[in-house]
């Protein structure tokens, strides 16, 4: 017969103890997510393709879920002062289909403003209205503007 050290039992005892705990845990699983809403929902993308969202003068921003069809604002620097950055957005395959927006950024802490937004903007398309979104930055002097989506169906 082999004889064990009281310290291998002891090791021993402890991985035990030790797995035993383990099994009842899961794995966490980290995952992104769009900026804290009430409502758990995926981000739209304000989109570069014009020409299916009117409003009562013209063309207004359409959103989508598709990010890489995003339009990007290389305005960083503009969209923080009062007058905000203002922009055609052009279809590529019609330029005929366009639309001037404005869009201040960074814009938080004001009424009404919900949680998950961080910037506003307005079209040509619904002229004296204003919108919250949230602006994503995606370099140091470009964003793209999300809203929450839609809540599943």
């Amino acid at each position: 017969m082999h004889q064990v050290s009281k310290s291998t039992l002891i090791i021993l005892a402890g991985a035990a103890a030790l797995i035993a705990i383990a099994s009842h845990f899961t794995p966490l699983t980290l995952t992104a997510s769009p900026p804290t809403t009430a409502l758990s929902t995926e981000s739209v993308y304000l989109l570069y393709a014009v020409g299916a969202c009117r409003g009562p003068a013209g063309y207004t921003p359409c959103f989508g879920g598709n990010i890489t069809q995003a339009e990007i604002f290389n305005c960083g620097n503009a969209a923080t002062l009062p007058s905000g950055c203002i922009r055609s957005v052009v279809n590529p395959s019609n330029p005929l289909l366009s639309f001037q927006i404005t869009i201040w950024y960074p814009y938080v802490t004001q009424s009404n403003e919900p949680s998950w937004a961080n910037c506003k903007y307005q079209s040509s398309g619904d002229p004296g209205q204003q919108y919250f979104a949230n602006c994503i930055s995606t370099n140091s002097t470009a964003f793209i503007v999300a809203e929450p989506g839609p809540p599943p169906v």
